[in-house]
């Protein structure tokens, strides 16, 4: 079953990369389109006629020479009118559907004859028998009166309900128009019925009125095709001289067509301007898509983060189109390293380089096809993002943008130091560090609004919420250190995890810190804050299994209030899927004297949702494996592997992993580190020659990690089980099945239970 769902796994990450590259070229194409028409601007001249559909026109605009023409406008309204002419055509009514239906009304009171007749059931029973009727919903106290009955009332009200099914059924019953013959059902009643029997009819018969006769859609396509098939093409006639538009007219379609088709809405074109801003947009767009397929293609959220990719650089594009044209030396303030910057927090700096250079080259394109501001951009982008270090502190913009203006003087210097005047040279140098600040401070900016509408999570972000001196981080500290010191330890399992499969380690790290700070509100009652007292011992494992489960939308709600980043809250919510409380679920079958039909599961089952990202599935595995390891503390390699492998099979199994994009190699990647991790953690003992005696002692008596049998705890032999782990090797795994419940799974190891509940 697991390598059925990690091979299922794997081939949902082809496709989720297929899906991918899909998004790539999508995004090409709109920066294509983009970019060809931001830079062909210029290739148009001013249109004789500016008139759109419902303005009102200012002068007469007359024929210039006599045309007739196929007006596709008014073709198309004949078309629609003939269409919309066409009623809906339906199948022949199918009378097998009113047999089916008055054979199920048969099995309905057969099964009813029963319930009637049992004379060892009570009232209540009864009336739960009948309620579980899938045919018809009955209401209590309508089963009352069917209970109650006496025989012959009963076969009347049968003999009653079978006839209006067998006579409403024999009618045509048009989809989508059976509530009109259920409410004639209900009204057909034999008039010698009491009311308790009338009753009865009306809340049985209903149900069974279905429809028997379908709308024909192939049919109903047929027949309006044909109809629209056979209106002729309109012809429209224009003589010299005839008016098309008079000043005071309404412009609508047929008008503005017919100015169309005169040409008196088609632009003059430079063919040369176009086709060189097409190629360039072609050039630009094409590489950067190759780029991300190559090296790029595991961005978080593939389309959101292209979509801002595309605003951004078709924002700096529109504005170089529009403020280089500048005359003098005004262009030197164009601020290309904000950008540059920009891409480096949000993605990374390959990628800030690569943008950088691709819009130093539209740069100078629109620049009347200058080197020098194409050097310019260059460098000045390149500066500033190759000396961004500590982007998490705002003075870290300001310097890499100082930096980025010396960029600019050495190119000013380049090109103008021998042919300029000092006081035009002195202009050039403030001009040159003025961009520098004005990339800085536009950086910033951006920086807040692409993380506030697009819910980004940044660099500088992740970085000030990774400091432990955070109030939630400090607050969970003080109040549940047990589940700080717990979460340090997931944090660091993750970190290695994620950066063994190329997952934004850094995320993983600040996600891991905050998963469990839902956890403050109730320390005492999570086994790591635990202090020799369980409080779960005075309370009902419903109860327990609430306050448990509750430490999600606790810490939801405090993330929310310390405003957290969607992403973070993200691994709050998906830490532990929609997994089950196995612990106290066990002890309320226990409460219910083994009755598993009186527990209801999905009231110990976390709200969920699974993983979403491969991120918070590596923070899912992670806490889970870091709980069961405390718990059970094993001391050599085959104890760790049996415990990697059992709680990774397990979610696997569970369909926990099967939306986070993990493929089956990340999946074993993700098993050889934490393996690796723990083995460290544990100090594994490693056997040489001289210690196999000692090693193998050791293992004996608990260095290894026990097998995981059916209701029973995987302790290590001599030390203290926790309370939750105590409470669950007490429970017996039963596999009973009631009410269609899932039963409870016969394999479902203590260990996993002490992660769930400690976790």
């Amino acid at each position: 079953m697991a390598i059925t769902r990690a091979n299922q796994n794997d081939s949902l990450g082809r496709f989720q990369q297929l899906i991918q590259r899909f998004y790539v070229w999508i995004f090409a194409a709109l920066l294509f389109v983009s970019l060809a028409f931001i830079l062909s601007l210029n290739a148009f001249t001013r249109e004789e006629v500016d008139l759109q559909v419902g303005d009102q026109a200012t002068e007469e605009i007359v024929a210039p020479r006599s045309l007739s023409y196929i007006s596709n406008v008014i073709t198309q309204r004949e078309r629609e009118l003939a269409i919309a002419e066409v009623g809906n055509i339906y199948q022949e009514t199918d009378r097998d559907i009113g047999r089916t239906q008055r054979a199920n009304a048969q099995k309905m009171f057969g099964f009813i004859d029963v319930v009637r007749a049992d004379n060892i059931a009570s009232i209540d029973t009864k009336l739960a028998y009948l309620s579980a009727i899938s045919f018809v919903a009955i209401e209590p106290e309508v089963a009352q009166h069917i209970v109650e009955l006496d025989q012959e009332d009963y076969e009347a009200v049968r003999l009653d309900v079978l006839r209006i099914i067998q006579e409403i059924m024999q009618e045509p019953i048009l989809e989508g128009q059976e509530s009109r013959a259920r409410q004639t059902a209900a009204r057909e009643g034999s008039f010698d019925l009491t009311p308790t029997q009338e009753q009865i009819v009306t809340a049985l018969a209903p149900p069974f009125v279905v429809a028997n006769t379908f709308f024909d859609e192939e049919a109903t396509t047929e027949a309006k095709d044909r109809a629209a098939a056979g209106v002729q093409p309109v012809e429209r006639t224009f003589t010299a001289g005839q008016p098309i538009v008079e000043v005071g007219d309404i412009v609508d379609a047929e008008d503005l067509e017919a100015l169309e088709q005169f040409g008196f809405m088609q632009p003059e074109t430079d063919v040369a301007n176009l086709a060189s801003g097409v190629i360039a947009a072609a050039l630009v767009a094409v590489l950067i898509a190759l780029y991300l397929n190559q090296f790029h293609l595991n961005l978080l959220d593939t389309a959101r983060y292209l979509f801002i990719l595309t605003i951004l650089f078709v924002l700096f594009t529109l504005g170089a189109k529009l403020l280089l044209p500048v005359p003098g030396n005004w262009t030197l303030l164009f601020p290309t390293a904000a950008l540059s910057m920009l891409i480096a927090v949000i993605f990374d700096i390959r990628m800030s380089v690569l943008i950088t250079v691709m819009l130093a080259i539209l740069v100078g394109y629109i620049g009347n096809n200058s080197l020098e501001l194409a050097v310019y951009a260059a460098a000045g982008g390149l500066m500033s993002i190759l000396t961004l270090r500590d982007a998490d502190r705002l003075n870290a913009f300001f310097r890499a943008g100082l930096l980025a203006a010396t960029g600019n003087l050495a190119v000013v210097m380049i090109f103008r130091f021998a042919l300029t005047e000092p006081i035009e040279l002195a202009q050039l140098v403030g001009l040159s560090i003025a961009n520098g600040l004005i990339a800085a401070g536009l950086t910033l900016i951006g920086f807040f609004v692409v993380g506030s509408l697009f819910g980004v999570i940044t660099t500088m972000q992740l970085q000030d919420l990774s400091r432990l001196d955070h109030p939630l981080l400090q607050e969970l500290l003080r109040r549940a250190p047990g589940t700080y010191h717990h979460s340090i330890m997931v944090a660091n399992l993750a970190e290695q995890g994620a950066e063994r499969i190329s997952a934004n380690a850094t995320l993983v790290r600040v996600g891991a810190f905050y998963h469990d700070i839902g956890k403050t509100a109730r320390p005492p009652f999570f086994t790591e804050n635990q202090d020799g007292v369980n409080p779960h011992d005075s309370l009902s494992a419903e109860s327990s299994a609430r306050i448990i489960i509750n430490h999600v939308s606790d810490g939801l709600e405090m993330a929310r209030q310390h405003r957290l980043p969607q992403r973070i809250q993200d691994f709050i919510a998906e830490h532990h899927g929609s997994r089950v409380v196995w612990g106290f679920y066990r002890k309320a079958i226990e409460e219910a004297g083994g009755d598993e039909s009186k527990v209801e599961r999905e009231r110990f089952k976390y709200m969920g949702p699974r993983p979403q990202t491969r991120e918070t599935a590596i923070v899912m595995l992670s806490d889970a494996i870091d709980a069961t390891a405390v718990a059970i503390r094993p001391n050599t390699e085959s104890g760790i592997v049996a415990l990697v492998s059992k709680t990774i099979d397990d979610h696997v199994q569970e369909g926990q992993l099967d939306d986070s994009g993990l493929t089956l190699g990340d999946i074993q990647q993700l098993r050889e580190s934490f393996i690796e991790t723990l083995k460290g953690r544990f100090h594994v003992r490693v056997r040489y020659p001289g210690n196999e005696e000692l090693v193998a002692a050791a293992e004996e008596q608990g260095g290894e990690m026990p097998a995981l049998a059916e209701g029973g705890a995987a302790t290590p032999a001599g030390a203290s089980p926790t309370p939750d782990a105590q409470e669950s090797a007490d429970a017996e795994a039963k596999p009973v099945a009631a009410n269609g419940a899932e039963p409870i799974p016969s394999d479902v190891p203590e260990a996993e239970i002490v992660s769930e509940d400690a976790a």
